[in-house]
């Protein structure tokens, strides 16, 4: 049997980095493209999540930005259609038990909306690869959500930004 070699292992960070940048491959959002990976504190994956619509909704790579280009059927702009990465996540984990103390691994810095239930799903550390900036209705502003770094600091969640290498060139 040929001897398989690479050149280094991968660290911990960096194996659930890129596995979120890969599960955010399957985003059907054209803005945020973002993947979460759940770890527990013995490094076993819980969940995972990516951005996309609830079940039966229109997909915005099919029919465009429900806040940019409107409802396909009315054209009326409306809100995001879009279900984020780490709340999908959070449901994909069927138990919200085995969350607790665990680590999120995200493409993005959570909302403020995903953070507040990230706190009470009992996650412990966030590490993000890049900043979250929501798209305001219509297009014309983004917008940081400040937010979420004053709600961690209360409740001890550390967050820190990923500082590993992407093997994923997307």
């Amino acid at each position: 049997m040929a001897e398989i070699k690479h050149a280094t292992r991968l660290s911990w960070d960096e194996t659930f980095m890129n596995l979120a940048l890969l599960i955010s491959q399957r985003t059907a959002c054209r803005y945020h493209v973002v993947g979460a990976v759940f770890v527990d504190e013995r490094k076993r994956i819980v969940s995972v999540g990516y951005n996309g619509p609830s079940e039966g909704d229109y997909h915005c790579t099919e029919v465009g930005c429900a806040k940019i280009d409107g409802n396909p059927k009315t054209k009326k702009l409306e809100r995001c259609r879009g279900v984020h990465a780490e709340i999908n996540g959070i449901i994909n984990s069927q138990n919200t038990s085995r969350l607790r103390g665990a680590t999120l691994y995200s493409t993005f810095l959570p909302c403020y909306d995903c953070m507040k239930a990230l706190n009470n799903a009992g996650i412990k550390e966030i590490v993000y690869n890049e900043i979250y900036r929501r798209i305001q209705t219509g297009g014309e502003k983004i917008e940081e959500e400040n937010e979420v770094w004053d709600l961690a600091e209360r409740r001890g969640i550390k967050i820190r930004k990923y500082e590993g290498k992407v093997y994923l060139n997307i």
